[in-house]
């Protein structure tokens, strides 16, 4: 037994355990971390959007539609002159790298933004029946 195990090439072997095991399970674990930390890193940034949109969404509600909402003025190109008004202080607030990497991960970044903007309206528009109410 002694024979043998003096006789191999230790060297080659753990060489060969390195490349065949080691070194494929460490690559994946490593892929996996990253693809996890990648993912952690769109939430916090999806997360930083959503507030601000909400917070943008309340303020331009509070300075210009509670003004004119009910009146003559409050027309359809009215209502989308304020959504845009909205979406240019939204990408104002929002943090450039923030603004790269979900352009980045989405392929239509305005379009979500559009989305979140419709959200945050509905939500306001939801919390204001229930301050009437």
């Amino acid at each position: 037994m002694k024979d043998i195990l003096g006789s191999l090439d230790w060297n080659t072997i753990l060489r060969t355990l390195w490349t065949m095991i080691i070194l494929p399970i460490v690559v994946n674990v490593a892929t996996y971390v990253k693809q996890w930390l990648e993912a952690k890193k769109l939430d916090r940034h999806a997360k930083k959007l959503y507030d601000i949109v909400v917070e943008m969404v309340k303020a331009v509600y509070q300075s210009v539609v509670e003004n004119i909402k009910g009146t003559d003025d409050w027309t359809d190109e009215k209502k989308k002159e304020v959504k845009e008004l909205a979406k240019t202080k939204i990408l104002e607030a929002l943090p450039t790298f923030v603004y790269q990497t979900l352009n980045a991960a989405n392929s239509d970044f305005y379009a979500y933004l559009d989305s979140l903007i419709e959200t945050a309206i509905n939500d306001e528009k939801k919390r204001n029946k229930k301050k009437e109410v």
